[in-house]
C-alpha cells in the first residue's frame, strides 16, 4: 500500500529540522539569475550548472586581495630557496636543484571555474552517496516493483538533487533529503510499501540511523559558493607556489623541504598537510619500483611532517601525476590588521619536476574534460570538441593507460635527455594501434597553446567588463 508520505508524521522528533530547511533559512543559497556584469552566468564558463557560480566581480576581489599573501609568499621563497636556484640553464652547480620557484594568484576567471567545480563535484557525490545509502536501506525492507532496478533508482533520485536551483548538504538536512526520496518513489510506484505502521517505523529507523552516524566525516553544511568566504573555501588555492626541479633527486628534495622547514620553525609559514603522489606498483615498467619515482622517500617526508607538526598523505595517483603538495597558511600578523580583507588565505606549494609539469599543463585539461563536473571556458571549446571527438568508449582505458605511462616517462627524464620538449609519442610508448594519433599529447599541447591565446583575451574582457562595472 502506497502512503503519501509526509516527513513531519513520521519523524516528530525533526518537525522542527523539516520546517526550518528552505530559502527562509538560508538565504544566501538562493541562485542568482546572472553576473552583476555584463557576461552573463552562463557566457564563458561550460560543462556545470553554472546557478551557483559566484559572480565575476567578487572573484575579481577575490583575486585582487590575494596579492599581498602572493608577495609574501614570493618573499619568503626567496628567501629560504635563493640559494638553490640554478643562475642559468648551464648551471651545473650540484647544490642548486631548482630550476625555478615562483608565486602567483587565481586569475579571477580561474577562481570562478574553480568554485563553480569543487562545489558541484561535492554536492554531486553527497547526493549519490545519500541515494544510494537511502535506496539500499529501503530495499532491506520493501521489494522493488517489476521494471525498476536498484541503479534506475538511484539515478533518479539523484536528479532531485542535481536538477535543483538550491543545493543543501543531503546530510545535514536529512528528513528533508529522505521526504524527497520517499516522495519520489511514490510518484514513481518503484516499491512494494507495507503497512503504514511499519511504514513509518522503517522510515523512523533509517533516518535516526543517519542522525546518529556520529563518526561520519560528511558535512553538514555547505558554504555558500557565492559569497567571499565561500569563494575562498571552494578555491582553496587561490594563492599558490611552485618549486620546479631540474633534477628531482631524492636528496635534492630533502635539502628543500629543510629550508621549509625553518620556516615553518620561525613562525612565517603554517604547512597543514603534505601529499605525496606516487605511481601505482601495477603500472610500473618491468624493472621499476615506487621509490625509484619519488622526489622524496616515506622516511625524509614523514620526519618533515612530524617536524612541522602537519599531516602526511601519500596518494596513489590515478593518472600518472606525480609530485609533492604542501597545503599552507599564512601567518604574518600584518594580514590582521585589515579585518577579513587580507585575510582566510591558504595555499598551496607544489614541489613538481619540470618535464612532469610540462605534461600537468595539457593533461589538466583533458581532465578536466573526461569528469564532466568541471566548468571549462569558453576559449578551449576548440580543444574540447577536438578531444571528445577522439576520446571514445572504445579507446578510453587505453588512453589512460597511454597518460599514465607518459607521465612514468616523463618523470624518469634525467636533466641530460631533454632536446626539443616534445613528449615520447605514442609509438614510442607502445601505444600504436591502440590510441588514435590525433589524442597524442604532443598534437593536444599544440591545439591547447592556441586555445590559451583565446583564453587570454576572452579573461581579459571579462576583468576589464568588471572593472568598468566598478
Amino acid at each position: 500500500m502506497l502512503i503519501n508520505f509526509n516527513p513531519i508524521n513520521i519523524y516528530k522528533k525533526n518537525v522542527q529540522n523539516v520546517q526550518n530547511v528552505g530559502y527562509k533559512n538560508y538565504p544566501n543559497l538562493a541562485p542568482l539569475s546572472k553576473d552583476t556584469v555584463s557576461f552573463g552566468a552562463r557566457a564563458m564558463l561550460m560543462g556545470v550548472n553554472m546557478s551557483d557560480a559566484p559572480t565575476m566581480r567578487d572573484c575579481y576581489q577575490v583575486s585582487l586581495n590575494a596579492e599581498p599573501t602572493k608577495l609574501y609568499l614570493e618573499k619568503l621563497l626567496d628567501k629560504y630557496l635563493n640559494k638553490f636556484v640554478k643562475q642559468s640553464e648551464n648551471d651545473k652547480s650540484p647544490n642548486k636543484p631548482i630550476l625555478t620557484h615562483y608565486a602567483r594568484v587565481k586569475s579571477p576567471t580561474s577562481i570562478r571555474e574553480k568554485v563553480v567545480s569543487k562545489y558541484s563535484k561535492i554536492a554531486s557525490q553527497d547526493a549519490e552517496k545519500f541515494c544510494t545509502e537511502t535506496i539500499d536501506a529501503l530495499m532491506e525492507h520493501f521489494p522493488l516493483k517489476k521494471g525498476f532496478s536498484r541503479k534506475k533508482l538511484i539515478v533518479e533520485c539523484e536528479k532531485l538533487f542535481s536538477n535543483s536551483q538550491l543545493k543543501f548538504a543531503p546530510y545535514g538536512n536529512v528528513a528533508l533529503s529522505f521526504s524527497k526520496i520517499i516522495n519520489k518513489l511514490d510518484e514513481m510506484r518503484a516499491m512494494e510499501f507495507s503497512s503504514r505502521e511499519e511504514f513509518l517505523d522503517v522510515c523512523t529507523q533509517i533516518i535516526n540511523s543517519f542522525e546518529s552516524d556520529e563518526d561520519s566525516d560528511k558535512e553538514n553544511v555547505y558554504i555558500n559558493p557565492q559569497s567571499i568566504s565561500g569563494i575562498k573555501h571552494y578555491a582553496n588555492d587561490v594563492v599558490g607556489a611552485r618549486i620546479v626541479l631540474a633534477d628531482s633527486k631524492n636528496q635534492d628534495t630533502a635539502k628543500i623541504l629543510s629550508a621549509l622547514k625553518k620556516a615553518v620553525e620561525n613562525g612565517e609559514i603554517k604547512i597543514t598537510s603534505v601529499e605525496s603522489n606516487l605511481p601505482d606498483p601495477n603500472k610500473l615498467p618491468d624493472g621499476m619500483c615506487v621509490s625509484d619515482y619519488e622526489y622524496a622517500s616515506h622516511e625524509t617526508l614523514r620526519r618533515f611532517a612530524d617536524e612541522t607538526n602537519s599531516k602526511l598523505e601519500e596518494h596513489k595517483s590515478k593518472t600518472g601525476y606525480l609530485a609533492i603538495h604542501l597545503n599552507v597558511e599564512f601567518t604574518d600578523p600584518a594580514f590582521s590588521y585589515y579585518k577579513d580583507k587580507f585575510k582566510g588565505y591558504s595555499g598551496e606549494i607544489q614541489i613538481i619536476g619540470r618535464d612532469v609539469l610540462a605534461l600537468k599543463e595539457v593533461e589538466d585539461l583533458c581532465y578536466k574534460i573526461k569528469d564532466n563536473k568541471n566548468a571549462i571556458h569558453r576559449g578551449y571549446k576548440t580543444f574540447v570538441d577536438y578531444f571528445k571527438k577522439y576520446y571514445t568508449d572504445d579507446i578510453k582505458d587505453a588512453f589512460d593507460d597511454y597518460t599514465y605511462a607518459l607521465y612514468l616517462a616523463q618523470r624518469a627524464l634525467g636533466p641530460e635527455e631533454r632536446k626539443d620538449n616534445s613528449f615520447p609519442s605514442i609509438k614510442e610508448l607502445g601505444f600504436e594501434g591502440r590510441v588514435p594519433e590525433e589524442l597524442d599529447f604532443n598534437k593536444l599541447k599544440k591545439i591547447k597553446d592556441g586555445c590559451d591565446v583565446i583564453y587570454e583575451s576572452l579573461s581579459k574582457q571579462e576583468e576589464n567588463a568588471v572593472k568598468k562595472s566598478k
